[in-house]
């Protein structure tokens, strides 16, 4: 999928307009970091003194989209599918994989033997659906904040970060045995306890989150 390319950097294919990936030299610690580089919002080399400060990359007067069209065609499509009407469904996350199946202006050259299609036929129960558009929002919206709260609203956030993190704790010295998601409790941070007092003394009772 040339998504990838479009969100991560990977040895030897081309990283805006750098060059080639070179790989290591370019990772500050690969056996915890891996191969792999940020690339999605990662400012090209020729807006540095343009549009991005050389001497603070986070500083850019470059637009920045909060939101964007295959987002809402994904989120029509979950609705759909909540609804039951899965073609309907089907149809929106075509439109997002048929736009990304014509890489022309996102990827440099042919790294990789892309292979991506729509779904050519229906999907075979409501679940599948759910399988589809869950993969293309993960794929399409990379880096770009939604993960976990889509994760969150799925109500799966507790099987799938602690499924990521258990096979990573024997990988990275740094992860704490204990480290973990609480169903329950993890899905929101506390309420600030001056938030709290401040709501008391407006006459309001305002109820710590879960676990906290």
């Amino acid at each position: 999928d040339p998504r990838l390319d479009w969100t991560a950097g990977r040895r030897g294919v081309p990283y805006w307009d750098y060059g080639t990936h070179p790989g290591r030299s370019w990772i500050r610690d690969q056996a915890y970091a891996g191969p792999y580089s940020p690339k999605k919002h990662v400012s090209k080399n020729s807006d540095l003194g343009n549009f991005t400060n050389v001497n603070n990359f986070r500083q850019t007067a470059k637009n920045y989209n909060i939101i964007r069209f295959a987002d809402v065609l994904l989120m029509a499509a979950e609705a759909e599918i909540e609804a039951g009407t899965l073609d309907k469904a089907r149809e929106y996350i075509n439109k997002v994989r048929n736009r990304a199946a014509n890489p022309e202006g996102m990827v440099q050259g042919s790294p990789a033997n892309y292979q991506i299609k729509p779904y050519a036929t229906a999907f075979a129960s409501q679940e599948a659906a759910r399988t589809a558009v869950r993969f293309e929002r993960r794929l399409e919206l990379a880096m770009e904040g939604h993960r976990f709260f889509d994760l969150v609203r799925w109500g799966i956030a507790a099987e799938t970060l602690n499924a990521y993190l258990q096979p990573e704790k024997d990988r990275r010295g740094y992860l704490k045995a204990s480290a973990g998601f609480t169903k329950g409790k993890n899905e929101y941070y506390p309420i600030p306890n001056p938030v709290i007092e401040i709501a008391k003394k407006m006459g309001n009772n305002l109820d710590q989150n879960p676990g906290y």
